[in-house]
């Protein structure tokens, strides 16, 4: 099952979702206590599967997490009071969730409706080229807003990096930079009451300081959606270009649905027929993980793979991974089996590993056991690679890596992969990170919203817990604009 980890960057969808969050008024709402009923019963389901599921809760090796189980449940139970609407019971249940720090461990918001309400201050905050700035603002607000394009300096007297700090208990505490730049789009939904800001200091294009009181109130979740940004979409696409000896590949959804597998057959059977190729840029801007299989194949196909020597290697530890036994894992298993069937073929190779691991779970759970355990490769730095003359099969030119900050899971996987061949370039921004907890499964809850629960654990893998990828060479320009990153690229590769 190596290879076979499917997930998406959580924080980024639940934080595009939370603009579709139901009614949540400053004032306690008639059906408030509706809310905390349903709040308490999706605290206690989710506790219920993340004892009886995570791979942490029995892993001898990672004490704080049973520490922060009983701690975060507590701190989750005190906030119930206070919860008077939807967004309430969201933060209620995250507290206990995100202070597990784990991005494969997530509690969704799927009951949200285009036509509920969300509350917020009338203008929306991102992250663009190294600053703060209002997106957009709302038509006929109450109160006078910032001009869009302005840079926030404080609001209350507290900059926007503390403030995200402060929001990052209900949606994702850990410090990477993607984490606190996604949430500066819910910098001013109300999640809790009480925590309204008050007043709100800018400064425009042209230095100007300005000053706004705040005012929140209930809009409609479709015009909160269409709020415009100031950032393109990132885009999720498999594709490539060869122009004046440079392949360019994208590699931005390990992800597909048939289509988009299909035209990941066709890139994997023309890539080796290419010629002329002098260097190869692995774009993966975009990609929030998936199956690393996808991100295997587009590179196999494209430098023949990486063959390195092979002698006393028996000398070296292994990666290995520990797959927790549960009804959940069997469950999640069973469900993918039927989705891989769909996507790849019931024959595939994919479909086909699936299944064997499930059948392998339901065996390991009539006999009582708690893990199953996959062993994997030898533990190779890239400078292991190096000393053993590590080089590609069909490939000698140079090769690049692009990643953006919010490279996460198994485009992590691909990232390795790639900055494994000797002498390859990392550009672009630091990654996102990984805990050793992966593979994920969802699972119902009473409310209608679902958790995302990790089924393995990583053993004596590279990467540490939460450690970001650093590029060799940091892009200082728009990650999302093609052109702008393509001219980098190539100002920077060696000639």
């Amino acid at each position: 099952m190596r290879g076979m980890k499917m997930t998406l960057l959580p924080l980024l969808a639940a934080l595009v979702a939370a603009n579709s969050v139901q009614a949540a008024n400053t004032n306690e709402s008639p059906n408030a206590p509706d809310w905390r009923a349903k709040a308490a019963a999706d605290l206690d389901a989710a506790r219920t599967a993340i004892r009886s599921g995570h791979p942490g809760y029995i892993d001898e090796q990672n004490p704080a997490f049973r520490v922060w189980e009983a701690k975060g449940y507590e701190e989750a139970r005190a906030l119930l009071p206070r919860v008077n609407s939807y967004d309430g019971m969201l933060a209620a249940v995250r507290t206990y969730i995100a202070g597990f720090e784990d991005g494969h461990l997530f509690y969704s918001s799927d009951i949200r409706k285009a036509d509920d309400s969300v509350t917020l201050a009338g203008w929306s905050l991102e992250y663009v080229n190294g600053a703060y700035r209002v997106g957009a603002v709302l038509p006929n607000w109450p109160k006078p807003l910032p001009p869009v394009g302005a840079e926030l300096v404080s609001c209350d007297g507290v900059q926007p990096e503390q403030r995200l700090r402060q929001i990052a208990k209900y949606y994702d505490r850990r410090n990477l930079s993607n984490v606190r730049h996604a949430l500066a789009s819910v910098f001013t939904q109300l999640d809790m009451p009480g925590e309204e800001l008050k007043q709100c200091s800018f400064r425009t294009a042209q230095g100007k300081m300005l000053q706004f009181a705040q005012q929140y109130k209930a809009v409609k979740v479709a015009d909160h959606r269409a709020m415009p940004s100031l950032r393109p979409a990132a885009q999720h696409v498999n594709a490539y270009t060869l122009q004046d000896g440079v392949l360019w590949i994208r590699a931005s959804n390990f992800a597909p649905d048939q289509a988009a597998a299909q035209q990941i057959d066709k890139i994997v059977q023309e890539l080796p027929k290419l010629e002329g190729v002098r260097a190869i840029v692995f774009d993966s801007r975009g990609n929030g993980g998936g199956n690393s299989e996808v991100g295997e194949r587009i590179f196999n196909a494209a430098t023949g793979g990486l063959e390195f020597d092979k002698d006393k290697l028996d000398g070296l530890p292994l990666t290995y991974e520990q797959w927790r036994v549960s009804d959940y894992s069997i469950a999640g298993m069973e469900g993918r089996a039927e989705n891989f069937a769909v996507t790849y073929g019931r024959d595939s190779a994919n479909a086909r590993s699936v299944a064997s691991m499930r059948d392998r779970l339901r065996q390991a759970k009539q006999a009582g056991q708690q893990w199953i355990v996959m062993p994997g490769e030898p533990r190779l730095t890239r400078a292991d690679i190096a000393a053993r003359n590590g080089k590609l099969r069909r490939f000698s030119g140079k090769v690049v890596l692009v990643t953006d900050e919010d490279c996460v899971s198994s485009c992590l996987n691909f990232a390795d992969l790639v900055r494994s061949v000797p002498g390859a370039i990392h550009m672009g921004q630091t990654t996102s990170a990984d805990t050793a907890y992966i593979e994920i499964t969802w699972i119902g809850l009473p409310s209608g919203n679902h958790l995302m629960l990790p089924m393995k654990v990583w053993r004596n893998h590279l990467r540490g817990n939460n450690e970001a990828l650093r590029p060799d060479v940091p892009l200082a320009v728009d990650i999302r604009d093609d052109a702008a990153v393509r001219k980098a690229v190539l100002a920077a590769l060696p000639q």
